[in-house]
């Protein structure tokens, strides 16, 4: 386990007039059996209409000086306000990973790549190896819910407050079940090995993109479990990316930002857009330029500041994407953002909201978009320094019911 920073996980500037607040549902706190450990470089979904799974990751183990790389998994309920850490029912499960990506369908988890640990974690790692296995998580129905409530509401504040050897008995009263299956194990026609890419979901297919030293795209068929590289290595279009994101959104491929992969590239982080449709004849299927932002100075509210490893989350009732947080690293220390965008992508415009009790600046979190709300689920900060299992919510109402 580790131990959270007494610093404040909230902006310590004051909101701005009119502005929209970040709402604290799960805050910073240590692992219990109510509350997974810190994490960054994992991914979160939502199933099941309600579920944000969120799977894996890493951080470091300050207390115990080595590197933690997680293999469990957690669903929490965005109507009940509880966690709970998926218990496996099955024996053939994903390694730790760093950096995986994850896309819901039918219920199910998707998750692709990432890290894995080598040796004993402190030496014999080679970051941004990766791994190209494809693996499913299906999660078995809840119990019911006067059980979920009684445990919710009467056990679960108890069990926050002792010991985890203590406490975990009391687990078997409210469990989440599930078991990992894998659906693909590489080899010959499928990605090379990868992590820090970005993936996306468009009906029945999970599209992956980039990742450390990779341009490449491919697609995923969910239900016949075949891959089908879309577009080829190419330093044409957004080129080597990592710490990126994509979005499905009118059949195209949207990419933002993320960091350039170049040995003599010095600040790598972008923070243009691009598109690609995948249904053109792969002769003319080319990734199109939409803007960066030339000439915008940064601080404008017209164009998000360079960034990569933030979170973007896509709205398919209004077609915005919204963008949170991120990393820049350019020739002076890191920094990280706190800011939160809207971007129209019909329109190609975007706008930054503004918002108060932001959670504090990180990067290599995870935000789903689910009931015109956006989650955010822990990452790293650099000042403070501190990694986060903290949830934060913002209600988009006023702004989506307001055109730009």
């Amino acid at each position: 386990s580790s131990s959270i920073s007494s610093s404040s996980s909230s902006s310590s500037s004051s909101p701005p007039p009119q502005s929209v607040l970040w709402k604290i549902l799960h805050p910073n706190q240590n692992e219990t059996v109510v509350s997974p450990t810190v994490r960054y470089g994992h991914s979160a979904v939502v199933v099941d209409s309600d579920l944000m799974v969120s799977t894996h990751g890493y951080f470091y183990n300050h207390r115990h000086h080595h590197p933690d790389w997680r293999d469990d998994s957690w669903a929490y309920s965005l109507t009940e306000g509880w966690f709970q850490r998926i218990q496996l029912t099955s024996t053939d499960n994903p390694k730790a990973a760093f950096y995986p990506t994850s896309i819901a369908y039918k219920g199910d988890v998707f998750m692709f790549g990432g890290d894995h640990m080598q040796g004993n974690g402190n030496q014999g790692h080679t970051f941004g190896t990766g791994c190209n296995l494809m693996w499913r998580l299906t999660i078995d129905p809840l119990p019911s819910y006067p059980r979920r409530f009684i445990y919710n509401n009467l056990v679960a504040p108890v069990l926050k407050r002792v010991h985890r050897m203590y406490a975990e008995p009391y687990r078997m009263l409210f469990q989440v079940t599930g078991r990992w299956q894998l659906m693909h194990q590489g080899g010959q026609g499928a990605p090379a090995n990868r992590s820090c890419h970005a993936a996306a979901r468009i009906g029945k297919i999970m599209y992956v993109h980039g990742g450390f030293h990779h341009s490449d795209m491919w697609a995923f068929h969910l239900e016949d479990l075949t891959w089908d590289r879309i577009h080829d290595s190419t330093d044409e279009g957004p080129g080597s990316r990592f710490g990126h994101t994509i979005v499905g959104y009118d059949n195209k491929i949207w990419l933002y930002g993320g960091n350039q992969w170049g040995e003599n590239i010095r600040d790598k982080a972008r923070s243009d857009v691009w598109f690609l449709d995948p249904n053109t004849e792969k002769a003319n299927r080319k990734w199109r330029f939409i803007g960066d932002g030339g000439g915008i100075k940064e601080g404008s509210s017209a164009w998000p500041p360079v960034r990569a490893h933030h979170a973007a989350a896509l709205d398919h009732m209004t077609a915005m994407m919204y963008v949170y947080g991120g990393l820049r690293c350019p020739d002076g220390p890191c920094s990280c953002r706190e800011d939160t965008w809207q971007y129209d992508l019909k329109r190609n415009k975007w706008r930054q909201l503004s918002t108060g009790n932001n959670p504090t600046s990180r990067y290599s979190h995870s935000m789903v978009f689910w009931n015109d709300a956006l989650y955010v689920f822990g990452g790293e900060s650099m000042v403070p320094y501190m990694y986060h299992n903290e949830i934060k919510s913002l209600p988009l109402a006023k702004w989506t019911q307001d055109e730009l």
